[in-house]
């Protein structure tokens, strides 16, 4: 795994946001995915961007995980959307720690730990959950170990 560097005063920006926030089984999570792509295809829009996703809560239950989670796919152009989805004209996410994971997915919770110990460590105040921006997404198994995430946690501007 590579070295993770943490930079801080990082942005996030996106317009023409179609956005999906749901209850999930962890193995429900591609097939809302492969929806949003067959969605944006079928309408003849592109993504202006990468996938983004962001995790609110974890909780187990009747044994499984389910996750609260919200996709998000930046489109080239506004659309009305199906009631499932929501549109969000913008999203400005700014004055973030940020990290690069650079390996399989498997160990994402490693370079979490290391932003949440960075944010401990600095007395930072965290107000957003962590943004996973997908610069390279997963086609085949073998594509795993060279996955890209940027990462994007929110901190407070304000010092308490």
């Amino acid at each position: 795994m590579n070295n993770v560097e943490i930079m801080t005063n990082k942005e996030l920006k996106m317009d023409n946001i179609l956005s999906l926030r749901k209850k999930l089984k962890q193995n429900e999570l591609s097939d809302e995915i492969n929806m949003i792509h067959n969605y944006l295809a079928e309408n003849r829009i592109k993504r202006a961007g990468p996938l983004v996703t962001a995790i609110f809560n974890v909780e187990q239950v009747n044994g499984e995980q389910i996750i609260d989670i919200e996709i998000l796919a930046p489109m080239d152009k506004k659309n009305g959307l199906p009631e499932k989805y929501n549109f969000k004209e913008k999203f400005y996410l700014t004055n973030a720690v940020y990290a690069r994971h650079e390996w399989n997915p498997a160990f994402l919770q490693e370079t979490y730990n290391k932003l949440i110990k960075y944010i401990n460590d600095n007395n930072l105040q965290q107000i957003t959950p962590a943004y996973n921006v997908y610069i390279n997404e997963f086609s085949s198994i073998n594509d795993l170990d060279e996955m890209i995430i940027d990462i994007y946690i929110g901190i407070n501007p304000n010092i308490l």
